[in-house]
């Protein structure tokens, strides 16, 4: 490793807040009553990470509520990044 690598845990975090890894199961409400299921793998005050199975994160609207199946927990969130089965969402500032 040259002089001036850093390892990758030296990487800046670029968050605000800390994220919690997590296990939750919740579901992606849309407006039109669609439901898919997810897991929540880390969730800050601002924000979540949730993986979906298959192709469902294809076909999630850019605003929707998060429900939390463990408390019935809603938030409403807007969708910041996806990937194939991986979304970031932030939490809506009206969300519980």
């Amino acid at each position: 490793m040259s002089r001036t690598a850093r390892p990758y845990s030296a990487l800046a975090e670029r968050r605000a807040t800390e994220r919690k890894p997590t296990a939750l199961l919740a579901f992606a409400q849309q407006r039109d009553g669609a439901r898919y299921p997810c897991q929540v793998r880390n969730i800050s005050d601002r924000g979540a990470m949730l993986e979906f199975l298959g192709q469902q994160a294809a076909l999630l609207e850019n605003s929707f509520d998060l429900v939390l199946t463990s408390s019935e927990t809603r938030h409403a969130v807007r969708l910041i990044w996806r990937t194939e089965q991986t979304v970031g969402v932030a939490f809506s500032p009206d969300s519980d």
